[in-house]
């Protein structure tokens, strides 16, 4: 006597495996562009702070010498040196790129910071101008000169 072949099936279906793979397409959708806009506000958010911390310790300075530290040709004067906070931040590239520049009597302002070379798109600038300013790169106390972003410290 012969007995009948079973066949037991272990495993997933077609079907269960393209709606498997659907809605984790459709979730990875959803979480790129807020993965993208999260790490956009952190970087604004972290720029926006050093920004603070940089004109601090320079109106810091200015208030207790009775005028602004010499211009920084191209980087920061030495002069800075302990009025800046550590760590030595301030001479690496910024959040945004490019480097940080102390400027004194230029065409823009007597005094203010300039980041030159910065490398985020136009809409991502707009929302810094917006955090720290008037959100409008062309005009206010922070702007858009060329290449560089500028901080106006004194106009």
């Amino acid at each position: 006597m012969r007995t009948p072949l079973t066949r037991s099936c272990h495993g997933f279906t077609l079907v269960e495996i393209a709606v498997a793979v659907t809605i984790i397409g459709l979730l990875a959708a959803i979480a790129v562009p807020a993965y993208s806009k999260l790490k956009e506000r952190s970087i604004n958010t972290l720029m926006g702070n050093e920004i603070r911390a940089a004109a601090g310790a320079l109106n810091y300075y200015a208030f207790e010498k009775g005028h602004w530290p010499p211009d920084g040709d191209g980087g920061w004067p030495s002069e800075l040196t302990g009025y800046l906070p550590p760590p030595d931040r301030w001479n690496r590239p910024t959040p945004i790129g490019g480097n940080w520049m102390w400027s004194l009597n230029s065409d823009e302002a007597i005094a203010s910071l300039r980041v030159n070379n910065y490398v985020i798109p136009q809409n991502q600038m707009v929302n810094l101008d917006r955090m720290i300013d008037n959100g409008d790169v062309g005009t206010g106390g922070l702007f858009v000169s060329g290449t560089a972003l500028v901080y106006v410290l004194e106009k």
